[in-house]
């Protein structure tokens, strides 16, 4: 049996894209292997003295758990995968990646908002190489098959991050759809109080407002100085979420969320009265004053990037836009492979169905259902067709209606690493009344079976906390888009109509938007080499405009949905079509998910083998 040098270093993860894309924050504290404890949300169901769990806490299931004689390469194996969890950069994305950070042994920060310095950055890619090094040494005849999956993947990912870690310049930390700027005020505002300890740490976060958003600025600053932010419309875009963020201070949501949360705690009208006071103070002395600053200062920046945001035009862009492209696409194929793939998609649904919608003369509408019964109704079929999960809480929030044009349609945040059946989304209710948007597609994207059920269902079943809790967006986002395709076949509604409505949906949302933004960032198309590749699939200048401000705005826009589709179908329907009469689709798609998340080459040949073993 190999010998390992038992030595751990925790990682300097860094929360610098949007918040819980992946929930691993900075822990700068030295994790000894040895002393970490079994959370019960991933190896126990004890109180880590052997006594049982009362019943309530029986949701924490055994999976993974030490047998007592597992490989040395084994416990080293969960030592990284539970480690790298430990800990958060800030109050924040505590509060996002966990019920309690004291149930995965660490605790609460002391920063309400953190942003990552130089140094951080440095050594987060620094240590991402060393950490993928150690993993990869493991004997992988000491570890179990799902093991070593895991650790492909977290390898995978650990080598691209930290290419993407060297070049810190290039990461965004505003944007126009989704950023920081309206993200990191909505999160907080959602913040639950249990206790007046809840206020005091939501507090600490409002203080740090005018700081974090301060030291944002001087990054998108200094990326506008290298020829790499936004151009004039999209911090046009920026600049009125701000002016969103801060306007009528009387009922401003920071203001009246705050009020009803802390009257919840049932404190004296003393003490709510005074904390109600310190909030409205700290909005006047940090908040607004954050979102004042940059209404003033990001005028500044226009005019510096208008042309196209070619991030390829210099070594260290290239290897910035691979390392980031590879990680949302999830596959390490070359740029130009995946480019050949994603035109032949494109080619094929276009040559099928464009014909059918010129002589329909519509692409969308096939009918939908109210919110309550699209989720009942993708509920119920996600209980018949795959396994059963546990009881779980949803909170669903709707987005203010002011904030929708700077929001997606639907979003699903991962449930907290020490509780894997709390789940919360978000529903854009004013964007989706756009035809193109459908509430059924985007409750089995969202929910049943796509991310809630997928996320839910690995949580209670794999052995990998890093597969479940840093699942890549490609993974997610082609199985959510899968479980949509899945759905519309067995859907109340017009079984033609509705493919054709989301093959639609698929080729002018998805595909289409993420082709150009390939040309755009990697081989420096202008606004007239996309607006003539779009006119060959029908579109007028028009649209165009459209499409430029949603590609321009978002690097690598639409990369995980278009190749996270194709390659899961491509999986999936590959096994399907081979096990035809051997096993149902169903099952086909179970074993999928048993697989957990993996690089798409990885789970390609996981799936074959699958095929293979059901064969014989």
């Amino acid at each position: 049996m190999k010998k390992y040098n038992r030595t751990f270093r925790s990682i300097t993860l860094l929360t610098c894209g949007a918040i819980l894309i992946a929930p691993l924050s900075a822990c700068s504290k030295k994790v000894d292997p040895d002393k970490i404890a079994k959370p019960r949300a991933a190896t126990t169901a004890t109180d880590g003295n052997g006594a049982i769990l009362p019943d309530d806490d029986q949701k924490w299931l055994s999976v993974g758990h030490d047998s007592g004689n597992e490989s040395e390469a084994s416990q080293l194996f969960r030592y990284y995968d539970m480690g790298v969890f430990v800990g958060s950069s800030d109050l924040l994305t505590a509060y996002y990646s966990f019920d309690d950070p004291k149930n995965y042994y660490s605790d609460w920060p002391t920063v309400g908002l953190h942003f990552p310095t130089v140094d951080e950055y440095t050594s987060a890619a620094a240590s991402y190489e060393s950490f993928a090094d150690e993993l990869e040494s493991l004997d992988p005849d000491e570890l179990t098959e799902g093991q070593n999956r895991a650790i492909k993947d977290m390898c995978y990912d650990f080598r691209y991050m930290a290419d993407e870690y060297k070049y810190y310049q290039y990461v965004p930390h505003l944007n126009p759809m989704g950023g920081k700027q309206i993200l990191y005020p909505l999160l907080t505002s959602l913040i639950q109080f249990n206790s007046k300890d809840d206020v005091m740490r939501y507090f600490v976060i409002l203080e740090d407002y005018l700081n974090f958003f301060t030291q944002v600025f001087e990054a998108e600053k200094q990326r506008s100085e290298m020829g790499i932010g936004w151009n004039d419309e999209s911090i046009d875009r920026i600049i009125e979420d701000c002016v969103k963020m801060q306007d009528e201070r009387d009922t401003n949501f920071m203001k009246t969320t705050f009020e009803s949360r802390v009257g919840a705690l049932h404190l004296s009208d003393q003490e709510t009265k005074e904390l109600i006071r310190r909030n409205d103070e700290l909005l006047e002395t940090s908040y607004y004053p954050a979102f004042e600053m940059l209404i003033e200062k990001l005028p500044e920046l226009k005019g510096m990037c208008n042309d196209t945001p070619y991030l390829a035009s210099t070594a260290d862009g290239k290897a910035y836009y691979e390392a980031i492209f590879h990680l949302t696409a999830g596959t390490d194929m070359p740029v130009e492979d995946c480019i050949e793939l994603l035109q032949q998609k494109i080619n094929e649904i276009n040559d099928t169905y464009y014909p059918l919608w010129q002589t329909k003369g519509t692409y969308f509408g096939y009918g939908d259902l109210s919110f309550d019964d699209a989720r009942k109704w993708c509920e119920r079929f996600t209980s018949e067709h795959f396994p059963e999960i546990s009881a779980n809480e949803v909170s669903v929030f709707n987005v203010p209606e002011k904030f929708s044009e700077s929001m997606q349609p639907a979003t699903y945040y991962s449930a907290p690493i020490d509780n894997f059946t709390k789940h919360t989304v978000w529903v854009n209710t004013a964007l989706v009344e756009n035809p193109e948007y459908n509430m059924f597609t985007l409750i089995s994207h969202e929910m049943y079976p796509g991310h809630l059920y997928q996320h839910q269902y690995q949580a209670e079943n794999l052995e990998s906390r890093y597969q479940v809790f840093a699942t890549s967006k490609a993974y997610a986002e082609g199985w959510a888009k899968y479980s949509e395709w899945n759905m519309i076949h067995y859907a109340p509604f017009d079984q033609q109509m509705a493919e054709s409505a989301w093959t639609a949906s698929l080729l002018y949302s998805i595909l289409l938007s993420a082709r150009m933004s390939i040309g755009i960032e990697y081989e420096g198309w202008t606004y007239d080499d996309c607006a003539t590749y779009l006119y060959h699939y029908g579109q007028d200048e028009s649209i165009m405009k459209e499409y430029w401000k949603s590609i321009t705005a978002e690097q690598c826009f639409a990369v995980e949905y278009a190749f996270g589709y194709i390659f899961t179908s491509e999986i999936i329907d590959s096994a399907v079509e081979e096990l035809d009469g051997i096993c149902t689709k169903d099952e086909v798609m179970k074993a999928y998910l048993d697989l957990g998340c993996a690089p798409f080459p990885i789970l390609k040949e996981d799936m074959e083998k699958y095929v293979e073993s059901k064969k014989s």
